[in-house]
């Protein structure tokens, strides 16, 4: 039997509804060569009965994961045959040429992680917007702990010789419960993964009232947790420790109070941006002229591809 050269782990656990368009997101892609692994953390829904449509063509286990979504991928990974593992949460799916488009890029340049652009989709407001990734920069790990992840997980493959050769996994602590995956890239680039970012929207990420990172105080919380814990005990290019904490702590305040203006209120908004600006003017300048350029970045390629939504 010919080896997969795409191993497809989903993690799912009561996403019956979303699950559906997931496999077939998966199954409808033009390149064939891959397995899907879909890891249940023992739904009560009608997940079995969605599977079981598909039985011959996924892979099924479950696990009780006590709500750590970063050991059903871990499973996933051991299980993968694939030189490539494809990450996709169940709430989300792909565009019929993502793998095919993938695959082109692997067998042309040389890396260990790629990860493409976004259309984001809210469910209840039924709207759509798009969203990119990256860029790669030299010490990519220091850019990533100081300014926040710039990956998604439904985005992302990662070459499993290289997870093999790091030993490298996600980390099962409950406290990085929804930032489990910043945790996995910054390991990644901590090791020296060279990282690819692809313009082209190849997927779709769906928010919803269910979705793990909804709840943003848990959220910040958790991703607050893995820039601590990779600050104090793992990162070895300062010694100042507490000055970039602050910094950091400071940056993904800022980031965090402009991309979820309405959740946090305009009156908190403005009292972080005068606080950053108070305390470090030039930082707080170039992060909103970075910022500015994102979006005006991220609005033209959405205008170059908006007749594919």
């Amino acid at each position: 039997m010919t080896k997969p050269f795409f191993s497809v782990i989903i993690p799912t656990y009561n996403q019956s509804s979303f699950l559906k368009k997931a496999l077939e997101s998966v199954l409808n892609q033009t390149y064939k060569n891959y397995e899907i692994i879909v890891i249940d953390n023992h739904s009560n829904d009608n997940t079995t009965k969605v599977i079981k449509k598909y039985k011959k063509k996924i892979i099924y286990k479950k696990i009780y994961n006590k709500g750590i979504i970063g050991k059903s991928r871990n499973l996933g990974i051991k299980i993968a045959k694939g030189k490539w593992i494809a990450f996709l949460d169940s709430d989300d799916f792909w565009m019929q040429n993502k793998l095919d488009t993938i695959h082109r890029f692997t067998k042309s340049f040389s890396f260990e992680v790629i990860c493409h652009s976004e259309w984001i989709l809210y469910a209840e407001k039924k709207n759509f917007n798009l969203r990119s990734y990256g860029p790669y920069k030299k010490n990519f790990y220091e850019t990533l702990l100081r300014h926040g992840n710039k990956l998604s997980t439904s985005a992302s493959i990662v070459k499993k010789d290289f997870l093999n050769k790091t030993k490298i996994l996600f980390d099962e602590n409950k406290d990085f419960i929804s930032s489990e995956d910043y945790g996995l890239f910054l390991n990644l680039a901590r090791k020296k993964a060279n990282f690819f970012f692809i313009k082209q929207p190849l997927g779709c990420h769906l928010f919803h009232k269910k979705s793990v990172s909804s709840n943003l105080f848990k959220h910040f919380k958790a991703r607050d947790s893995v820039v601590r814990h990779h600050i104090f005990n793992i990162q070895e290019f300062t010694k100042n420790k507490k000055k970039l904490w602050s910094e950091a702590k400071d940056f993904l305040n800022l980031k965090s109070y402009f991309f979820n203006f309405k959740k946090v209120g305009t009156y908190n908004r403005l009292k972080q941006i005068i606080f950053c600006f108070v305390n470090r003017p030039l930082f707080t300048i170039w992060y909103i002229q970075s910022l500015l350029f994102k979006k005006l970045k991220d609005y033209l390629i959405y205008l170059f591809y908006k007749s594919e939504m």
